[in-house]
């Protein structure tokens, strides 16, 4: 005879009414269903087949008042025998509906017998095949569903997501406990955050208006901000980042990825104070080489506590350069205010400066010495090798023979020899080579 475990693993592989059915066929099998620890129900799993494309309204409602029931009774107490340590529910959001399974849910983690809820949406429609009020209803229905009734949600994740031009996505949640806030891919022209209290890491990646989307109220636990994206060729404005974080004083990481693409960030410098009068450790990804990196030290002016600045190089070859201009358009960086010298700067506090991508060019031995002669607390700047699986383009393997990265112990001397009269803090200079 089969164990449970094994009968469970072949569950964990079927839909939700399958596994159901399951019970009906044999009562050895009838109580397996409140076993599974990982549980996924999908409203496309209640569809009539075949169903009309696009999906009807009696059809939605049909789904989900199957949907519905099937939570109830996932989360029964009465027969739930074990915990669930992921739930994922795909669902068309519906304000009869999802603020049902949200109480139900709600109350499962409560109790603690959900641990971890991934909410999915089941409809999956190009921006333009949707009218802009409907899409403005499943954001009023989406924002209901996490803001009021969903409070125990503690991760968000928006992917590939549009509410219609010119269309405001507000999000207003004083009794959430969303500790993690994720964009990526979306076309919305705005959002907002009025008020996220428990919100601790906010990621923002590749969005498609023309301006950057964000705007941060009230977020006094934000934590973590990484924002990635290469803009596109339209997106020629870069954007405030004292703006985007006007209402956070409490981050500590910030990332900032170009993605080898132009610089998106308007120059600023004190404008900043406050959002970065927290931070410790700012990363700086995917700047292209022909950028330089002085004008980084402008970002250092504004965060008196800082002590980690991480910076990444890009140096590809990978692709088509014509295409890859027709997307993104020209690289681009504005010009930044900097001090004229070292001397007449405040002292930074720096502790750790990390450059990957690091090829000894005079520049960037410049840009060294500017932060050593002036973070008198350093204590190491580690210089590593980077390069491009796909192309090799940044520093190839030793064996290729053409490696920038400066292996050799007498060229890694001269560095280190030149920046010598800079060490006042006694910081240590380490080569760390790419390890295949």
């Amino acid at each position: 005879m089969l164990t449970d475990d094994i009968l469970l693993s072949i569950l964990g592989v079927v839909d939700i009414t399958t596994a159901a059915r399951t019970g009906i066929l044999s009562s050895r099998w009838k109580h397996l269903p409140w076993l599974l620890r990982e549980l996924t129900i999908d409203c496309k799993d209640f569809l009539s087949v075949p169903h009309p494309n696009p999906i009807e309204d009696d059809e939605i409602h049909k789904s989900m008042s199957s949907v519905k029931e099937a939570v109830r009774s996932m989360m029964a107490r009465t027969r739930r025998k074990s915990s669930i340590t992921k739930l994922s529910i795909s669902l068309f959001f519906s304000h009869i509906y999802s603020n049902d399974i949200g109480d139900i849910v709600n109350e499962a983690v409560e109790n603690g017998m959900v641990k971890d809820i991934e909410l999915i949406s089941g409809e999956e429609r190009f921006p333009y095949d949707v009218p802009d009020d409907e899409m403005a209803k499943h954001a009023d229905d989406l924002h209901n569903l996490f803001a009021h009734t969903c409070t125990e949600l503690r991760y968000l994740y928006f992917y590939q997501c549009d509410i219609g031009i010119n269309t405001l996505f507000k999000i207003d949640a004083p009794n959430s406990k969303l500790n993690v806030l994720e964009f990526a891919y979306c076309a919305w022209n705005r959002v907002e955050v009025v008020c996220l209290p428990k919100l601790e890491q906010l990621i923002l990646g590749r969005w498609s208006s023309p301006y950057l989307p964000l705007r941060l109220g009230c977020v006094p636990c934000l934590k973590g901000v990484d924002i990635y994206s290469a803009t596109l060729a339209y997106q020629e404005e870069p954007f405030k980042l004292s703006e985007l974080l006007s209402g956070a004083s409490c981050i500590t990481t910030l990332t900032l990825d170009f993605l080898g693409q132009k610089i998106w960030l308007q120059p600023e410098k004190y404008q900043l104070r406050s959002a970065f009068s927290n931070l410790k450790e700012l990363l700086l990804h995917g700047i292209f080489v022909g950028f330089g990196l002085l004008w980084t030290t402008a970002l250092l002016e504004a965060a008196p506590s800082l002590e980690t600045l991480d910076i990444k190089v890009y140096d590809h070859l990978c692709g088509d350069k014509d295409e890859e201009k027709q997307v993104y358009g020209e690289r681009t960086n504005a010009p930044w205010d900097l001090p004229k010298s070292a001397h007449s700067s405040k002292s930074l506090p720096l502790k750790e400066l990390k450059l990957s991508g690091f090829n000894a060019t005079e520049e960037q031995i410049v840009f060294i010495g500017v932060v050593i002669e002036r973070a008198s607390n350093l204590q190491a700047v580690i210089l590593k090798e980077q390069y491009c699986k796909a192309c090799s383009a940044i520093s190839p393997p030793v064996t290729s023979g053409k490696c920038r990265f400066l292996s050799d112990k007498d060229e890694q001397e001269m560095v280190v020899n030149s920046l010598k009269n800079l060490l006042s803090s006694g910081a240590k200079i380490i080569f760390s080579h790419h390890k295949l």
